[in-house]
């Protein structure tokens, strides 16, 4: 069961996730318009093979909060951060082998999460003068 603290952190993660979900459906449009269909549906691929297994990585690492959780705490995280890095190795995996993509559009949108993900402090800043992601 998932406490009010862990509640909260939570959806601080989800926030940063669904800005990056909008990113990528913003890169895969502009690519599609301005260049190809194929270009789009390869943007789509490599911000969903960065974007799910983060999705995956905040609800398992946000699950429990707490000092009396603290090995929840930590498991969540490794364990979150494990899958999110087999998931991410699978998804590369299938989409460069089985998918028709064109490379330069799959890597320019996995890599503008990546750094999304980086300057996610300076998109979050709350009014109190603290950074909330």
């Amino acid at each position: 069961m998932v406490d009010k603290l862990a509640k909260k952190s939570q959806r601080s993660g989800l926030k940063l996730v669904a800005f990056q979900l909008l990113l990528v459906l913003i890169i895969a449009l502009v690519l599609t318009v301005f260049s190809s269909a194929k270009s789009g549906y390869s943007a789509l691929a490599g911000g969903i093979t960065f974007w799910l297994p983060n999705l995956i990585f905040v609800l398992m690492a946000f699950a429990h909060a707490g000092a009396r959780q603290t090995k929840k705490v930590v498991r969540g995280f490794y364990a979150g951060e494990a899958i999110k890095l087999l998931l991410t190795v699978l998804l590369f995996v299938v989409f460069l082998k089985y998918g028709s993509l064109s490379l330069i559009a799959f890597y320019i949108s996995f890599s503008l999460l990546v750094v999304s993900q980086w300057l996610s402090p300076f998109f979050f800043y709350n009014n109190d003068g603290i950074k909330h992601v």
